[in-house]
């Protein structure tokens, strides 16, 4: 009898979860700029909290993106650039975007604003936030170096050899942008 009781509640509890779970929203929520997002933020965290970021402009005041961070899972947005004051909303039970987590939610906010850019040749500035311990957060620069890299002729070994390029002196040879974290 109390295996079938049991069952029951399972049956009935279990799309109350998945409904809550799929209430959560994650990632970007939104984005009030024409700039293009190219830049890398990443947030680490703790699982049993969320977060919801909100990228404000100190210079305008102007929010410019929003963005939904799962407590534990991996996080990361690319963002436009400029500098942004980071301000966050913490905690466990989202109820919107107006009620936040409600009366239990906690509001901070990073000082200094962060810098989002360009530094060099082919070297875009991001950064990591580390929430792990908000008795202790950090930020630490990250960066991805991007170059082009001649993408190579297709060879065909039943075709004979490869062709020549200098039979067709008008034909552009093709790259492809290759990226990755070099800090």
């Amino acid at each position: 009898m109390t295996r079938r009781i049991a069952l029951m509640l399972v049956l009935v509890l279990s799309p109350v979860a998945i409904r809550a779970e799929e209430a959560r929203p994650q990632g970007l929520l939104w984005s009030e700029t024409d700039l293009p997002r190219t830049f890398p933020l990443v947030v680490q965290t703790a699982p049993g909290g969320d977060y919801l970021l909100v990228l404000r402009d100190p210079a305008t005041g102007q929010d410019v993106l929003g963005a939904y961070i799962r407590g534990g899972a991996f996080f990361r947005v690319l963002v436009p650039p400029g500098s942004y004051r980071l301000q966050f909303a913490a905690g466990t039970e989202w109820q919107g975007e107006q009620a936040l987590f409600g009366e239990q939610t906690r509001r901070f906010v990073l000082d200094p604003p962060l810098h989002f850019g360009v530094e060099g040749v082919g070297r875009k500035r991001g950064n990591i936030v580390d929430l792990r311990d908000l008795g202790d957060v950090s930020t630490k620069p990250i960066a991805l170096c991007q170059r082009f890299a001649l993408k190579p002729e297709p060879f065909d070994p039943q075709a004979g050899s490869p062709p020549d390029p200098r039979e067709d002196p008008f034909t552009a040879p093709e790259y492809t942008l290759r990226s990755r974290i070099c800090d």
